[in-house]
């Protein structure tokens, strides 16, 4: 009875150890395996097979196949942050252990010793704590999703920015983590400077003339301007649509140039970073059909 309620909360993973524990003898266990009612996945680990194998069984069988701590894309799913699980559980095993046990769950292990303030247990089983499981399962994605699980995560409260910061900084020379520092700028909003510096390479690259920077319009200031053309833009970084007074605010702006006869157009980080040649026509074709109309 011991074994069965052990089985029915820990996802039908059992060990060894936690069989004797349990009451069972290793004459038993091996006549279990014998008999097929459970499958015998690493030394020392085996899942009842009565039962469909879940991803958390795997993630369970990795945890104590390897002595592995669960991270990244796997840790995220086993904190409840995301709703898919990769076909390979993540995983890592402290430098200084020895990676000898086969087992035969897929499993994406790396090596690395993680600070203690960024592991927990949760369900009985080593994980990464929340701001390295986050910056972690971002890293694996590509820019796009990568920034907008970060941004549901600051938005659910789920994590701070400073939070993801600190655990940055313990984790230092990570493999993978020099990235989600840089997403991590960018949903932190210092991707509007960024973001600016970015449009005037491009304008550069395609070889706009008569722009200007800082320019204030009808009391507003906007970031470029194009004043021959009269075209009013205004660069956003990737957090903006989170501050409706911000984008009330632009919105006054806007109405008050094209009022004025300037054509008011916006730029977002994710535009010029992910559609940059659909952004740099848009902008070029404005400027031809400016020219044919004020002439």
């Amino acid at each position: 009875m011991a074994v069965a309620h052990h089985l029915a909360a820990h996802d039908r993973i059992i060990t060894t150890l936690e069989a004797v524990a349990c009451g069972f003898t290793e004459r038993q266990i091996a006549s279990r395996v014998k008999r097929g009612l459970w499958a015998r996945l690493a030394r020392g680990v085996f899942f009842s097979v009565e039962h469909p194998f879940t991803d958390a069984a795997r993630i369970r069988a990795i945890a104590a196949a390897h002595s592995a701590t669960i991270d990244r894309a796997s840790a995220a799913w086993w904190h409840g942050f995301r709703d898919d699980h990769p076909g390979r559980v993540t995983a890592s095993i402290p430098r200084t252990c020895k990676l000898g046990t086969r087992c035969d769950v897929p499993a994406d292990l790396r090596r690395r010793t993680y600070p203690s303030e960024d592991v927990t247990a949760l369900r009985g089983i080593p994980v990464t704590g929340p701001a390295l499981s986050i910056l972690g399962a971002a890293s694996m994605l590509d820019d796009e999703p990568a920034l907008n699980f970060l941004d549901r995560m600051l938005q659910k409260g789920t994590v701070t920015v400073p939070e993801l910061t600190a655990s940055l900084d313990r984790n230092s020379g990570i493999h993978g983590l020099g990235r989600a520092r840089r997403l991590v700028t960018v949903v932190a909003d210092a991707s509007e400077f960024e973001a600016e510096r970015l449009f005037v390479r491009l304008l550069k690259q395609e070889q706009l003339t008569g722009w200007t920077q800082q320019a204030w319009l009808c009391g507003y200031r906007y970031d470029f301007a194009f004043p021959a053309e009269r075209i009013a833009i205004e660069i956003h970084g990737h957090a903006f649509h989170k501050w409706e007074d911000r984008w009330n605010r632009d919105l006054t702006k806007a109405n008050a140039v094209a009022t004025a006869g300037w054509l008011p157009l916006a730029y977002s980080w994710e535009m010029l970073n992910f559609h940059r040649e659909r952004s740099m026509t848009e902008l070029t074709q404005a400027i031809a059909a400016r020219r044919g109309e004020l002439m």
